[in-house]
């Protein structure tokens, strides 16, 4: 029996380690397809890349060799959302590739809704500045600030994905997929549901918004909560010949009354105030 596979996209600063909650508490029939970027985890001895069009080539060239060649989906976290989005799109731009099913956004504003962090060129950002931008979403463990090496390392880290995140921001902002959305996002973090709601301008397909307790990092909290989630609207939305067991359709979950749980949001709703913050 084939498993689907679950593309798992890191945040800013991050490693897929952030996902390991998830990866434990998913069904079986799911196939986590954890991928880093350059700079961290097994691939720390590589260069990191500033734009979101490198960062999205990797991805790809990452996803070919994880051998996925028919249907994913991806569950992108913050700026893993925005890269989710990216080679969603990507891959349906040309034939004959694997193809993403649905896209689980998680913890950001919408593209459209999102506002650069820095005025200026996040590379040109000090060390102190970088992490103060990071900091505002928690995540960076006192040690790693605290130790002179592990803060030099963060801080380069973090400012390369804040410029990989910039660039998606002024460039490809109006990116579009077929895929499914599903937003997911804590009901303590910071961005508001007109935000959340105007990823329904990213797709041509249903998008749904759903809250979990918990604020940025909800995922390690509520990670058996999450991978329901993730599971049940798979099984609504995903081809049901790309699943591993076609019983595990379930033809009342896709009604679009039920997947546009979003319904009329208003991008004028969000607090300017409180832009889109991609971490």
């Amino acid at each position: 029996m084939s498993r689907y596979p679950l593309v798992l996209l890191h945040h800013s600063g991050g490693t897929a380690q952030v996902f390991s909650g998830l990866v434990r508490a998913l069904p079986d029939w799911i196939e986590p397809v954890p991928l880093e970027l350059p700079g961290r985890g097994r691939r720390r001895r590589d260069a990191p890349v500033h734009t979101a069009e490198d960062a999205v080539d990797d991805l790809a060239a990452r996803l070919e060799d994880a051998g996925v060649t028919g249907e994913f989906a991806v569950f992108g976290h913050s700026m893993g959302a925005y890269l989710g989005l990216s080679l969603a799109a990507r891959q349906e731009r040309a034939a004959g590739r694997a193809r993403c099913s649905v896209l689980f956004a998680s913890a950001n504003a919408g593209p459209l809704a999102a506002k650069p962090l820095f005025d200026g060129d996040p590379l040109e950002a000090d060390d102190e500045e970088v992490l103060r931008v990071a900091g505002r979403f928690g995540g960076l463990a006192p040690q790693i600030l605290e130790h002179e090496q592990l803060r030099r390392h963060a801080a380069r880290l973090q400012r390369a994905d804040f410029a990989v995140c910039d660039s998606f921001i002024r460039t490809l902002r109006g990116t579009k997929t077929e895929s499914h959305l599903v937003v997911c996002c804590g009901t303590a973090d910071v961005f508001t549901d007109a935000e959340l709601d105007s990823w329904r301008l990213s797709s041509a397909a249903s998008t749904e918004r759903v809250r979990f307790p918990g604020g940025h990092f909800y995922l390690a909290d509520q990670a058996e909560a999450v991978a329901e989630t993730v599971a049940t609207r798979l099984a609504a939305l995903a081809n049901p010949a790309a699943l591993a067991d076609p019983a595990l359709a379930n033809p009342a979950l896709a009604d679009p009354a039920v997947a546009n749980t979003a319904a009329e949001p208003a991008l004028s709703g969000a607090d300017p105030a409180r832009p889109g913050l991609p971490v």
